[in-house]
């Protein structure tokens, strides 16, 4: 009786551990893929106004075409939108990070009794 459980219960086992094993592969590329996808649709969309709509759409559609067909009942589009929902934000993030540590060094700068515009500032911070 336990032999049967076990002859029934192993293979069932290994197709969910195999399925959760794929998915979380999956959804660990789509993360790495996103950040991509969404730099490549600000480009495509550059020159439409209010097109955040239409570049988040296309990024999501994008990513859901990578997803072989079996994996695509377990990562559903609204699963990608979460995940590319989740990478503009870091992105975003880290872009508030870096323009605030820009502005405290410009003040700084002017603290010190210097002068010059925000823009050139940061042109010539770089060099």
């Amino acid at each position: 009786m336990l032999k049967n459980i076990f002859d029934i219960a192993i293979p069932i086992l290994t197709l969910i551990f195999g399925a959760l094993s794929a998915y979380f592969k999956a959804r660990d590329q789509l993360r790495g893929q996103s950040i991509k996808y969404i730099a490549e649709a600000e480009e495509l969309y550059k020159d439409i106004t209010k097109a955040g709509e239409q570049k988040f759409t296309w990024v999501v559609d994008t990513l859901h075409d990578l997803i072989p067909p079996p994996l695509k009942m377990l990562i559903t589009k609204k699963c990608i939108e979460k995940i590319v929902k989740s990478s503009f934000d870091a992105v975003e993030e880290y872009a508030r990070m870096q323009l605030d540590m820009a502005v405290e060094k410009y003040l700084k700068y002017l603290s010190d009794g210097k002068s010059g515009d925000f823009i050139d500032f940061i042109r010539n911070d770089d060099e």
